[in-house]
């Protein structure tokens, strides 16, 4: 089966999450004859047709965001350091990272340690799953002092579009998340490192 790639616009494009096999959103940016991926996902239908070679951004470690990094031919290769405790290889990127038109910066995450971002012509800005919680034992779980520092860097961004994996047409707009975020971290109970929502309330998806 071919793989079919959904177009943002001239320039951005991805290849759409699964259930079956589990598999992230792969971001795809072409320009000037380069092509970077945003994460590779998983499963041998997941792979995009392969090219001479790839410049990768893994958001973050998980195995449904990862798992195909082996299957292709790769250039050059940017994780943060807890990425690269189980990938190594890639070039480690533990600040801001300017690359032309991307930018490529550490995430705060209550998802996973160690996101990475990757922001398109101060327009789109791809986060994974950076904006997602923990979830165990009917509740959600966000870290309060790592959301708070989350919210500092997406306010920072250019970027008014949030590309956000695993949700329905990828795109959010960043207002929108910014005030789930905020409304979230108000429920902050003084002097509690984790705010704890139940089961029932969304987070930020």
């Amino acid at each position: 089966m071919a793989v079919q790639e959904i177009r943002i616009n001239d320039k951005i494009s991805y290849i759409k999450a699964s259930e079956n096999p589990l598999s992230a959103d792969i971001g795809i940016i072409r320009e000037n004859g380069t092509t970077w991926l945003f994460d590779v996902g998983d499963g041998e239908n997941k792979v995009p047709l392969l090219q001479d070679g790839y410049h990768v951004v893994l958001s973050h470690f998980h195995q449904d965001h990862t798992g195909n990094i082996g299957k292709l031919p790769i250039t050059q290769l940017f994780v943060s350091k807890e990425t690269g405790k189980h990938i190594p290889g890639g070039t480690i990127v533990s600040e801001s990272l300017e690359i032309g038109d991307l930018h490529v910066f550490p995430l705060p995450s209550s998802h996973a340690k160690g996101c990475l971002g990757l922001e398109v012509d101060h327009e789109y800005a791809f986060v994974g799953d950076a904006l997602y919680c923990r979830r165990e034992n009917g509740y959600y779980g966000y870290n309060a002092q790592l959301l708070k520092e989350e919210i500092a860097v997406l306010k920072n961004l250019h970027a008014p579009f949030l590309l956000v994996s695993h949700h329905e047409g990828l795109i959010r707009k960043k207002e929108d998340v910014l005030a789930e975020l905020e409304e979230i971290y108000a429920m902050r109970v003084p002097g509690e490192p984790e705010i704890q929502l139940s089961a029932e309330k969304e987070a930020a998806e």
